[in-house]
């Protein structure tokens, strides 16, 4: 056994003998004078007092601010073919893709890899991806709590999710990797693709950029820039937005969250996990808006 499991597992055992004969109504209060009193005797590592607060936060959160949007779901119709579909999985990495009828709203299944796999092996690469798709479809609404929806799929073992607005619409796609990593952070494989760091300039003159992009790129992009408020040591700090948005707010934004920066600009965060910032809307003054856009 490893140091770092025996770790992880005396951190698990210390927390569970701490909690066995308290009442549920205390357990948060708990937590927080835990996380509270281990700033100062380093009880607990970063990464498990991280854990814990994630686990805090995560009480209340809600499936709509877990879920992936429905602009970045990659769903596949039912009158494809395998040969089509896999080609599909390998370029965008995913195990499980949503079939569809008509449209998105139309959700009819799930197929996943190994479904693929099977026929391929056996030269049925024109089959039609209706013939295999299965109907195990989970629906569920955005203010479902994370902890429900994350019990109910490991009862239930499903690992994806579709989230429906009021309407009966197709509002987002969750799977049990997303509801972990609120929890954990992101959860990385070799087949997760780098994407390249997206700098867009909207039409009013707004930026959205991955939190990742270097703000020498947004600079020489857009021609904003954001390094100019900084002091010399913050400037050979900062290398990212994301690290600028974070040095500004101190601590890692929620989603939708708006941060004010220097001289009038505003940064609202798009997507974030509990570890970093993902994207962020640069929000520019009228004046700086207008020489953007042109």
């Amino acid at each position: 056994m490893s140091d770092e499991t025996k770790n992880d597992s005396s951190f698990c055992s210390f927390v569970t003998g701490f909690f066995k004969h308290k009442q549920p109504e205390t357990v948060r209060e708990t937590i927080e004078d835990l996380i509270e009193e281990a700033d100062g005797d380093q009880e607990f590592s970063e990464h498990e007092q991280l854990l814990l607060n994630n686990i805090l936060c995560l009480r209340d959160k809600k499936c709509g601010n877990a879920m992936i949007p429905r602009a970045d779901i990659i769903g596949f119709p039912k009158s494809g073919n395998i040969g089509d579909l896999a080609e599909l999985m390998v370029t965008k990495g995913h195990s499980r893709i949503p079939i569809y009828g008509e449209s998105l709203d139309d959700i009819i299944g799930i197929v996943h890899v190994i479904d693929l796999v099977k026929c391929l092996l056996n030269g049925q690469k024109d089959v039609k991806v209706a013939d295999i798709v299965t109907n195990n479809v989970k629906f569920v609404s955005p203010s479902m709590r994370v902890l429900d929806l994350l019990r109910q799929m490991q009862l239930q073992k499903v690992h994806m999710a579709m989230v429906v607005d009021e309407y009966g619409g197709i509002d987002g796609l969750v799977t049990i990797e997303d509801l972990l990593e609120e929890i954990v952070g992101d959860i990385e494989d070799e087949y997760d693709f780098d994407e390249n760091h997206v700098i867009a300039v909207q039409e009013n003159g707004e930026i959205v950029a991955d939190a990742k992009a270097e703000l020498d790129e947004i600079k020489e992009q857009t021609g904003l820039d954001l390094t100019a408020a900084l002091d010399e040591d913050a400037k050979e700090d900062i290398d990212t937005l994301g690290g600028l948005v974070f040095r500004i707010a101190q601590r890692i934004p929620t989603r939708g969250e708006i941060i004010d920066g220097a001289e009038g600009l505003k940064f609202r965060i798009l997507e974030v996990d509990p570890r970093r910032i993902k994207k962020i809307l640069i929000m520019l003054p009228k004046e700086t808006t207008a020489a953007v856009s042109e």
